[in-house]
């Protein structure tokens, strides 16, 4: 950032290396929110096609999300080639805007603690329908929510037919929850399917610390982005000189 400033207070001379610069790192940067958009678009709906993935609203929010990178990194490039400045100033807009939304997500993502972990995933696991309770159970290999209050309200089923129930050879949901068993030699054993909430909880801390950090790293390319828009709109093309605001300005005759 030091160094961008110290390139926009050069000499005549030196002002064409730093409009020049500026503009490819801004195109750059441009481009890497383009590949980043393409893959939130393209991963997605391949998950999907696989069967990966069949919550409708996840994919079309990743999508959606794809969708609109793409479009805002498609008017930063298209700004910065063109050095346009109704272009770049909406551009600074909207990426001030996200960076400050972003970067507090993020803050709140890295720092969420155990409680309001359990929060989260208690209100999932009550908003979602059978059908995805049921995927999760099978694919991590557990049975209800904490084999407490919460499988009061909300019973789980198909537990019967997971592998951690099966050799059991158990009739009733509940009857597949973790317990102990007595075998005829005197030796107390765990058997059943645990609760999905210890399970999930673990890949849950690890994805929000995961896109915490993410999301702080983009953070900083965003504020990167800021100071590059707002120096490369107050740069002077060297090429032309600017008499009005606007799409390239008046050129000299």
């Amino acid at each position: 950032i030091q160094i961008l400033f110290e390139l926009a207070k050069s000499d005549t001379k030196m002002g064409c290396c730093s409009f020049g610069k500026l503009k490819t790192s801004l195109v750059l940067l441009n481009i890497l929110y383009l590949l980043v958009a393409l893959i939130l678009i393209v991963v997605p709906a391949f998950a999907y096609t696989m069967n990966y993935f069949t919550s409708y609203a996840l994919i079309g929010t990743l999508i959606g999300a794809g969708v609109f990178l793409f479009l805002f990194s498609f008017l930063g490039l298209c700004g910065a080639i063109h050095h346009h400045q109704v272009l770049l100033f909406f551009y600074m807009l909207v990426l001030g805007l996200l960076c400050v939304v972003q970067f507090a997500s993020s803050v709140a993502l890295v720092t969420i603690n155990k409680s309001d972990r359990g929060s989260v995933l208690l209100k999932t696991w009550e908003t979602a329908n059978n059908k995805t309770r049921a995927e999760v159970q099978m694919r991590m290999g557990c049975c209800g929510f904490d084999h407490n209050d919460t499988d009061d309200l909300y019973p789980p089923k198909n537990c019967s037919s997971l592998p951690c129930c099966t050799d059991l050879y158990k009739t009733t949901e509940r009857d597949c929850f973790l317990h102990n068993e007595t075998l005829t030699n005197g030796t107390i054993v765990e058997k059943g399917c645990p609760a999905c909430e210890p399970i999930v909880g673990d890949q849950f801390s690890f994805a929000v610390q995961i896109s915490g950090a993410i999301g702080l790293f983009f953070s900083f390319t965003e504020l990167i982005g800021i100071v590059l828009a707002v120096q490369y709109r107050n740069t002077k093309d060297p090429s032309r000189a600017y008499s009005f605001p606007g799409h390239g300005g008046f050129a000299k005759n």
